[in-house]
């Protein structure tokens, strides 16, 4: 895989793991309704589905919007590699943001 697909891969990965639980929930219950001793909990399961199918419109979105901003040189750029940089992390040095394309660690 080249560069780019390696930062469209870290970008999209939150709304890609979101997906995979939706989809998670959405077949533990259609299996539990059929199921007596878990029937009880279904009604507090079904919700899970579309709250993650929202985080991962939601995370997937703003990834779009990072893209797209990188893209135009808008966006806080690696020093090192010129990639997208990710949000802002708090460490025990102070706060950085890490590079989407080589993994580095930039200061704030």
């Amino acid at each position: 895989m080249h560069r780019y697909g390696w930062i469209l891969l870290r970008a999209y990965l939150p709304a890609a793991a979101a997906l995979v639980f939706a989809i998670a929930f959405m077949l533990w219950t259609s299996v539990a309704g059929s199921v007596n001793a878990l029937n009880t909990l279904v009604p507090v399961v079904k919700w899970l589905p579309p709250l993650a199918l929202l985080v991962a419109l939601v995370s997937g979105g703003i990834a779009t919007v990072r893209m797209w901003r990188w893209q135009r040189g808008q966006s806080p750029v690696c020093a090192g590699c010129q990639g997208p940089l990710g949000r802002v992390r708090h460490g025990p040095r102070g706060n950085y943001r890490k590079c989407l394309a080589c993994g580095g660690k930039q200061a704030e």
